[in-house]
């Protein structure tokens, strides 16, 4: 070999361990001739020309098929990688979670390394051939092989290669090139010979992206088994084919003895099911040849299409497939249901105009109905109907749990808050409005009756008997006097059976009275005393089964901030405050602190006078001596809606609050119903008052759906104390 052509392998870049090998094609090539030098002499034999198209050469045992000018890497496709251990869909899909059921290990792959159809599960493909029937192949000398090779995958610069295999379905060492017809986008290879059914023809290009829009350059080839018709052999290679063939050879290599013939009519039948295409009333899959062939054409493209929705290289994706398919079963329920969501949603935003465009640019003679082969496999996948006159007005959700629209009931939201319409008129489904959603199935109310939304549980529904009608309630006031009525308090719970029952797609606000202060610290920078301090670190102590952070917030009166980072530290967590609320100052329901102070000066004292504003509308209100106090039922809706309008948006599951007995006692006896009265003022006749005690106050509990409930808690072990 002269140095000229030694050089030449060395400075293309490859491997010192490849020398030997490129150095003895290089001589039976004749590279020392510069005008033989090769595109890509890593693995390129010799150039890939118009004169070489289809060709197939080998360097080190790897071989290469010459396609449009370049030399691509040929798969063996005889191997299948193992079912329990393929991944289907979401090696290149980040958005991906395995299925849960299954938990299949993905299969790694670099841009050298090829899915393998053959190495599967020992105890379903191995060959036992102790259980074989004992027949050759029958050997079919010198036949023309011929075929269709799908537009809607290969366009017109493929190149097709016939190979023939061994009867575990590896290369043999033969390869016949085809002849394509580019305009009709099929191919024959002459004088092959084979033992049926083991030959397959394979197709190398690039591809039409009918999803995005655009051409690809492919990863990988699709194949097909080659079949005998008389003296003719005959391989459609498409989507459809492909997984058949991928089947076949599960089933030929399995221990269990079958025929070809059986083993094609079964791996068809399974490749239809896995779509959920009526079979009978298909055909064989093997006898679709392109997109135009009729009502078979129009679920080749939407298989096609299916199998393009999460990268654009559907042949990568069928690679993917095949490997869990081998067995005959598509068992990956994560990626059916991701198909299954996307066919869906494209449905209901009527974008399959977009797609039907792309298809267009192949230039078919008209476009097959692919669109109801897709809604065929949604509904099955997602148990969605068709939407029909029958179904006009239902409203539904989607009853496959890996689905993104999944709900275990109607008012299940764990997953979503979406539901759809069926819309007769437009033959489609839409997306529900809110109230279209919340009020399904409500029927008729009695005038002025309220109920939650089904959906949207923090939608308030008031029916007008005038109408027949459900509106939305816009009244904070009646919203929260609903959740009141449900909430249904009549005592107070200990602190921490309220924290430890918080479910975990709930969020809370406690908000309590401060702890113990000394009796004449009254102004906003008096502290704690050292009872109180310690008193709150203990409830902290207790506030400790939640790994979660809680939220602190107070007041702006020390001994309210106090109380909150007393309650953190007890639960050996940062002590900052993120939240000073003046809102949580005890004049919250004052109108005016001079007209406050006339009236606690006629009751008898402050207790007196908030106890009678609390529980019996006393000084408020324009008929009142002293209009001293806000509505009790407004003001305390305006607080509700004001802290859970402040924490909607924030990540945090705990809120920690702290303000005063001259707003809690009012808020507990509003968000009660008045049920706890220990707070309210006794007869003249009985001797003392009972009042709220430190640490007591509502938590503000409330879900994803916007449901929410109020309980009165206790943070000591008394909720009252009796005098002072």
């Amino acid at each position: 070999m002269s140095k000229k052509c030694f050089g030449k392998i060395m400075g293309s870049g490859v491997l010192w361990h490849w020398a030997c090998a490129a150095a003895s094609l290089c001589f039976l090539i004749s590279c020392g001739d510069d005008s033989s030098s090769n595109s890509d002499a890593q693995y390129a034999t010799r150039r890939c020309e118009a004169s070489t198209e289809g060709v197939v050469d080998s360097l080190d045992g790897v071989r290469y098929v010459c396609t449009a000018g370049e030399w691509i890497k040929m798969q063996d496709s005889s191997a299948v990688a193992n079912p329990a251990t393929a991944d289907s869909l979401n090696q290149n899909n980040p958005e991906f979670v395995q299925d849960s059921v299954k938990a299949p290990d993905a299969v790694s792959r670099d841009s050298s390394t090829v899915y393998t159809l053959q190495e599967s599960d020992s105890s379903k493909t191995a060959q036992d051939t102790s259980k074989k029937e004992e027949k050759d192949p029958v050997l079919l000398e010198k036949v023309n092989v011929s075929g269709s090779f799908g537009y809607g995958i290969f366009d017109s610069r493929s190149s097709v290669v016939v190979e023939a295999l061994d009867e575990t379905f590896k290369f043999n060492g033969t390869t016949y090139p085809a002849a394509v017809s580019a305009k009709g986008g099929t191919y024959t290879a002459a004088n092959v010979s084979f033992r049926e059914p083991y030959a397959r023809a394979s197709v190398y290009g690039k591809a039409t992206d009918l999803v995005h829009g655009g051409s690809i350059t492919l990863n990988d080839t699709l194949f097909a088994l080659v079949s005998s018709s008389g003296k003719n052999g005959v391989a459609n290679i498409n989507a459809l084919t492909f997984l058949q063939s991928v089947c076949m050879q599960g089933l030929l290599t399995a221990p269990e003895s079958t025929t070809v013939a059986k083993a094609s009519e079964k791996a068809s039948d399974a490749v239809w099911g896995m779509f959920h295409f009526d079979k009978a009333a298909l055909g064989p899959v093997d006898t679709v040849t392109s997109f135009a062939s009729g009502e078979p054409g129009a679920a080749l493209l939407a298989a096609t299409i299916m199998m393009q929705v999460f990268t654009k290289d559907t042949v990568a994706n069928l690679w993917k497939v095949a490997a869990d398919f081998a067995d005959g079963s598509w068992d990956d329920s994560l990626a059916r249901a991701k198909i299954a969501d996307w066919a869906f949603e494209v449905d209901v935003e009527d974008e399959f105009e977009t797609i039907h465009k792309n298809v267009e640019k192949l230039g078919l003679a008209a476009v097959p109905e692919f669109e109801k082969y897709i809604r065929k496999f949604y509904q099955a996948e997602l148990g969605i109907p068709v939407c029909n006159e029958e179904n006009d007005g239902k409203i539904v959700s989607s009853a496959n749990p890996f689905s993104m629209y999944y709900a275990s009931e109607y008012s299940d939201v764990s997953v979503t808050m979406e539901r759809f319409l069926c819309d007769a008129e437009e033959g489609a489904w839409r997306q529900a409005l809110d109230k279209e959603k919340d009020t399904y199935e409500f029927g008729a109310g009695t005038n002025g009756e309220t109920r939650q939304g089904r959906v949207n549980a923090g939608i308030v529904y008031t029916y007008n008997g005038a109408s027949g009608n459900w509106r939305v309630e816009s009244s904070a006031v009646a919203v929260n006097d609903y959740f009141v009525e449900k909430s249904n308090i009549t005592d107070y719970v200990d602190i921490q059976e309220v924290y430890e029952g918080i479910k975990a797609d709930e969020r809370v606000i406690f908000l309590l009275r401060h702890a113990q202060r000394d009796q004449n610290a009254t102004s906003k920078e008096d502290g704690l005393s050292k009872a109180g301090l310690d008193s709150s670190k203990a409830v902290g102590s207790r506030l400790t089964k939640f790994n979660e952070p809680m939220r602190l917030g107070a007041s702006e009166f020390y001994r309210a901030q106090q109380t909150v980072i007393g309650i953190a530290m007890g639960r050996g967590q940062d002590t900052t405050i993120a939240d000073t609320i003046p809102e949580l100052n005890d004049d919250w329901y004052m109108i005016d602190r001079q007209l406050v102070n006339q009236a606690e000066s006629e009751a008898g004292g402050g207790w007196e006078a908030t106890s009678r504003y609390a529980y019996t509308g006393a000084y408020s209100g324009e008929d009142a001596k002293y209009n001293a106090y806000y509505n009790l039922e407004e003001r305390s809706a305006q607080l509700i809606e004001l802290l859970l309008d402040k924490y909607k948006d924030e990540p945090d599951r705990f809120i920690m609050l702290s303000s005063h007995d001259k707003l809690m006692v009012p808020f507990v006896a509003y968000c009660s119903g008045r049920r706890i009265e220990h707070m309210k003022e006794k007869p003249a006749d009985q001797q003392g008052h009972w009042w709220i005690n430190y640490f007591n106050g509502i938590a503000i509990i409330w879900d994803k759906s916007g449901n929410r409930r109020y309980v009165a808690f206790k943070g000591l072990k008394e909720a009252y104390f009796h005098d002072w």
